[in-house]
């Protein structure tokens, strides 16, 4: 049985390595090659290089609405026959709009989740969360010295304008400048007043 089982291992690893032609010395070549272009598509996948497209409804895609009502459902496809997957329990909290299909938006959430809602149940109106732990709020993004106010993590806030990858939000009653890499609402590079 033994003899057996070798023989169709040998007759294996013959046919693995003479059919593909490849010499056993450049298997591990060929693995590292793999493994290095594994790790770099991360890389690539990991950068906030998102393109903007325009969607049907003529806005870009894409882009961040919040939520109209203090309760909004969130379906895994774009009708009310698909099951609910989310509810939202947050008025005015943002989501990134990704797709759009009629009148029903896909959309992703701060913790990656992504689901459809309808377009009704979302305004145009920008909101941002703290994110990155607690951040400063400057005076403005080259008066850097001067903080207006310390907001903590997950603390929602008003988004008024962006401009170079700075957002002028206000949070609690205070009016401050931070940085787009700290708040879930905004996307880098974006313009707006």
């Amino acid at each position: 049985m033994k003899s057996n089982l070798d023989e169709c291992f040998r007759k294996i690893h013959k046919l693995t390595y003479s059919s593909f032609n490849i010499k056993f010395n450049t298997v591990p070549k060929i693995i590292f090659i793999f493994c290095l272009t594994f790790i770099f598509s991360f890389n690539a996948i990991g950068q906030d290089n998102e393109t903007t497209t325009m969607g049907a409804s003529g806005y870009p895609l894409p882009r961040f609405m919040s939520l109209v009502n203090d309760k909004t459902n969130m379906r895994t496809g774009p009708g009310i026959e698909y099951p609910i997957d989310w509810i939202y329990l947050k008025e005015d909290y943002p989501l990134k709009v990704i797709a759009e299909y009629g009148n029903w938006r896909k959309i992703e959430d701060i913790d990656g989740s992504t689901g459809w809602i309808l377009r009704s149940l979302l305004s145009l109106k920008r909101y941002g969360v703290i994110i990155n732990g607690t951040q400063n709020l400057y005076k403005s993004p080259e008066n850097r010295r001067q903080i207006t106010v310390s907001a903590e993590q997950d603390v929602l806030g008003t988004i008024n304008q962006c401009a170079d990858n700075w957002c002028e939000m206000e949070v609690g009653g205070f009016t401050g400048w931070i940085s787009v890499e700290n708040i879930w609402g905004a996307l880098n590079q974006e313009v707006f007043d």
